[in-house]
């Protein structure tokens, strides 16, 4: 059995990841545990602070039975969440070493480009994510409907602390993850600037960017999908659309990002190419044009041929199987909030 992957953690590597390369399990699984282990802080401060284990005074959930469900899936959301940096770090990876054979480097610069495609300035990374975990904490803690009476029972009430804390995490690992992807898309598009191109028909070099572009969209959309859940709470939905919003936006540039740069390697080499062919076709028609010689029988219709599938050489490395798996992937997290919604109006009409 091949040995799993590592994250091969380095001195940039965000905290809450080691972990997912220390502990033998899949990603998700670790995730899982994470979540379980704020959920059952969860549970030791409410039993402390607040109307007993599970439930929060002041907070809507304070008056429902199964309040501790939505904590739950907010406690979930947090591990998901540092599970898909995890699994987007170790798909990186696997990506590089199949990419490695078709870069223009040297043998010596070669144990040095994975290093680099992992490693990038964590101080802005971390101010990016403490200011959009702030922003964004607060301003979906201060959604009326998440309150008995619709206004916070104060900064400093127990309800109010724990949701300013917990959201401020989730929040906080989610732009963090954002910031991360968007870092590693961008190393992507720089690496394909430096992929070999000796043949423009052969697709195999650019097979590695679009298996990223398209993992990318498949592990936000089903976060996206997780987040769904949170609409039969009825608990700040619309700030949840919006958030899903943000998310849909943000696949679609985590799928174009890596993309970019081997769109613009090919372009690079169809003008290589088609300079060099027309420069072989001028020659072969001057003399001709000329009245001083003949062209070989078929030399001109191989050359024109060549030009035109030259022309018609896609630049970016998409085709139609990678975009009606891009519209599935879509789908799955659109899908999903229209069956949330829909089972929350069949909830609202039951229970009348």
């Amino acid at each position: 059995m091949p040995a799993r992957p590592r994250i091969q953690l380095y001195p940039s590597t965000p905290w809450g990841l080691g972990i997912f390369d220390r502990v033998r399990l899949p990603p998700f699984w670790v995730g899982v545990g994470i979540a379980l282990s704020v959920f059952a802080v969860y549970l030791v401060y409410t039993g402390l602070f607040g109307r007993g284990v599970g439930y929060l005074e002041g907070t809507r959930g304070g008056r429902v039975p199964w309040a501790w469900l939505a904590e739950l899936i907010q406690d979930l959301f947090i591990g998901f969440t540092l599970a898909l940096s995890a699994a987007s770090i170790r798909g990186a990876r696997r990506d590089f070493a199949e990419l490695l054979p078709h870069l223009d480097a040297a043998e010596d610069e070669r144990p040095h480009l994975e290093r680099a495609m992992l490693t990038y300035s964590r101080g802005p990374l971390e101010a990016l994510a403490l200011l959009g975990g702030a922003a964004t904490g607060l301003l979906t803690i201060s959604d009326p409907s998440l309150w008995q009476d619709g206004v916070i029972p104060g900064w400093s009430d127990p309800s109010a602390l724990w949701l300013i804390a917990r959201n401020f995490v989730n929040w906080y690992v989610v732009v963090r993850a954002m910031g991360l992807e968007l870092m590693l898309g961008r190393t992507f598009s720089r690496l394909g600037e430096r992929v070999r191109l000796p043949d423009l028909l052969d697709r195999e070099p650019l097979a590695p960017f679009g298996r990223r572009a398209l993992r990318n969209v498949l592990l936000w959309m089903l976060l996206a999908a997780f987040l769904s859940l949170t609409y039969l709470g009825d608990w700040a939905t619309d700030l949840m659309v919006l958030a899903l919003l943000w998310l849909l936006a943000f696949a679609l540039a985590a799928f174009v990002l890596p993309l970019t740069g081997i769109r613009r390697r090919v372009r690079e080499r169809k003008r290589e190419e088609l300079a060099g062919v027309r420069g072989v076709l001028a020659e072969v028609q001057r003399p001709a044009i000329a009245g001083a010689g003949e062209v070989a029988p078929g030399r001109l219709a191989d050359l024109l041929a060549w030009e035109a599938r030259v022309e018609a050489v896609h630049e970016w490395p998409i085709n139609a199987p990678m975009l009606l798996r891009l519209a599935l992937y879509l789908a799955i997290g659109l899908g999903s909030w229209v069956g949330a919604a829909f089972v929350e109006r069949l909830l609202e009409t039951a229970l009348g």
